[in-house]
């Protein structure tokens, strides 16, 4: 093949391609924890062409990270639309039903993720629905689901930290206590189980180590997708620190 053949066909590709090429571009972005460069380069891509549902699935999840929920439920609605891949559109149907947890509305989330769910298993999904039924505060519901996701995957930190506090919520103080101090022993990136162990721990006459580990949790990371903001924690710290 001619060289100026094949160079008219790279940027042929290249030209019917620039989306999904901007999108990676997105995804590196995020990937180094710019999550407001790779915003803006997935509404770059989506402004020029044409994105696929993976990519729009992936926008939608970045947009939801960032409180722009609305949105993001617009994007996975027309990703889904897109989607021709039975896996994916439950992958984008579980995130849309976290949008609805986010709405303000559990019972459709906790419906949508069950839908989801229905012959297709992943960790992302036990992670999403074992936090639902927490919150729900059905603990008999909550520890039996979460007893099936750890023994689905019980490596998942998330997963584990679900069941520490759905055994919380049971009044199962040694079960939880036993989860919560295995989770600690992988040095979880995220707040929750440091603010959850720790309010256990001042709950039940351990205030000192409680509050260490309620100070902890305030220096991680928390996004929009937090149990729990920020101002939140602080306000249970000083009511603990009062107890």
């Amino acid at each position: 093949m001619l060289p100026w053949i094949t160079l008219i066909i790279v940027i042929v590709f290249c030209v019917i391609k620039r989306s999904e090429l901007i999108s990676v571009l997105a995804k590196r972005k995020f990937a180094k924890g710019d999550l407001q460069g790779a915003l803006q380069k997935f509404a770059l891509a989506k402004k020029i062409g044409k994105l696929s549902a993976a990519s729009l699935f992936f926008y939608g999840y970045l947009l939801l990270r960032d409180g722009q929920v609305d949105y993001a439920a617009t994007i996975l609605t027309h990703a889904s639309l897109e989607a021709k891949k039975p896996a994916l559109k439950k992958r984008i149907k579980s995130m849309l039903a976290v949008c609805e947890w986010k709405n303000g509305n559990l019972d459709n989330a906790i419906e949508m993720t069950e839908e989801a769910m229905v012959d297709y298993k992943t960790t992302n999904l036990y992670q999403n629905l074992g936090l639902m039924y927490v919150i729900k505060g059905d603990a008999k519901k909550a520890v039996e689901f979460n007893k099936e996701a750890y023994e689905y995957n019980s490596d998942d930190m998330i997963i584990m930290d679900n069941l520490a506090e759905a055994y919380a919520i049971a009044g199962d103080v040694e079960n939880a206590t036993e989860i919560y101090e295995k989770l600690l022993e992988k040095e979880p990136h995220f707040p929750e189980p440091y603010y959850g162990f720790g309010l256990l721990l001042v709950e039940n006459g351990q205030k000192e180590r409680g509050i260490k580990l309620i100070e902890q949790s305030l220096e991680k990371r928390f996004t929009f997708l937090s149990v729990l903001q920020k101002d939140e924690v602080e306000k249970l710290l000083e009511e603990a620190r009062n107890k």
